[in-house]
């Protein structure tokens, strides 16, 4: 008898969020709190398998457009700008429950999809934008990466395909190489291990692999625009979309030198002021990754506050303004409203 565990876990977990939305738990949890929520896409049902989108990546925009209403229900929704201003003022509502809408990446559906939404809702937000990406064709190599191995899988894997992905994956990926090919040749899902171990190597090397990984399955990587133009951040800029820094190049901060880091943070500052859109003068940590340093580096080149993935809520002081708490949203875990409840007001013990 096989166990379906990852069935298993969603139905518990169902199981326990209806309970809790229908309990009177929901309408005391978090007053005097703000929960910083963190999105990254919003796709229509068919654009999910034709991207090859992660699961923790996306919501579906008949979803979303019922969060907001669900956020409108129950919380002040606040812009960032105005929670900075808060935070300045100490003019805090000990009984109110704030909340705060980003969005990491710049993805052009949030301007598709998302964006029509907030504005019919009247809910402001906050996307933090890559500068270097912004109207360009360029895409992140996580998503390089996934449609590579999507068309892997759709193939019939050889034994010389497996011969020459070995000798890729070994020059690039050491000893974390082989495990991948035993995993392809079991068929297994391997997109995201292999992602997650490309995240400690230099921006060049990973490209070199996706290139290489391309080449000898004789894939063309995708060139159609992903990324939001500077002509639909300003018209969101209008309609109480506000902008922050997600660095220039999206590099993890943690792997480059630090006159590097302070070049991504001057730069994309830079870049965003002279476009005149609606800024806020909060950084965005690609990856979530920053250290102490790094924090330090933020502050003086004078943002205000900064937002990392570290799951949790904040109070009326913040713990560490420069590395905010947030709760990420995505869909496989937040598709019902039972479900997005039990994600944002329920205690957080869900992975990120």
């Amino acid at each position: 008898m096989i166990v379906d565990v990852p069935r298993i876990k969603s139905t518990i977990r169902e199981a326990v969020a209806w309970g809790f939305h229908f309990s009177p738990i929901p309408h005391w949890r978090h007053r005097g709190k703000v929960v910083v929520l963190m999105y990254h896409r919003v796709l229509a049902r068919q654009e999910v398998a034709l991207h090859s989108v992660q699961p923790g990546m996306y919501v579906l925009d008949s979803v979303f457009a019922q969060q907001m209403a669900f956020l409108k229900k129950e919380f002040t929704i606040l812009s960032l700008q105005e929670l900075l201003e808060l935070w300045q003022s100490g003019h805090w509502n000990a009984r109110a429950r704030y909340c705060v809408v980003t969005f990491d990446d710049g993805w052009l559906d949030n301007y598709r999809h998302a964006y029509p939404v907030l504005k019919e809702a009247g809910v402001p937000a906050t996307i933090f934008l890559p500068t270097d990406y912004v109207g360009s064709n360029q895409w992140f190599w996580p998503d390089q990466l996934a449609l590579v191995f999507k068309v892997l899988a759709g193939r019939k894997v050889t034994p010389e395909a497996v011969t020459q992905l070995r000798e890729v994956f070994v020059d690039y990926l050491g000893a974390h190489g082989g495990p991948c090919i035993e995993a392809i040749e079991r068929g297994d899902h391997v997109t995201d291990h292999v992602i997650e171990q490309c995240k400690q190597l230099p921006i060049e090397r990973i490209q070199e692999l996706v290139a290489a990984l391309a080449t000898r399955l004789g894939v063309s990587l995708p060139e159609e625009r992903v990324i939001v133009n500077w002509d639909e951040v300003r018209e969101m800029s209008e309609n109480g979309i506000s902008f922050g820094s997600h660095s220039c190049s999206h590099r993890i901060l943690t792997t480059i030198a630090s006159d590097e880091v302070s070049a991504e943070l001057a730069r994309s500052m830079q870049v965003l002021l002279e476009q005149g859109v609606n800024y806020v003068p909060v950084f965005c940590y690609p990856n979530g990754n920053s250290d102490a340093d790094i924090q330090r580096q933020v502050q003086s080149c004078g943002y205000a506050a900064a937002c990392s993935v570290n799951l949790g809520v904040e109070g009326p002081v913040p713990v560490n303004r420069y590395a905010i708490r947030r709760v990420g949203i995505h869909n496989d875990i937040t598709h019902t409203i039972p479900l997005f409840s039990w994600r944002v007001l329920g205690p957080l013990l869900g992975s990120v």
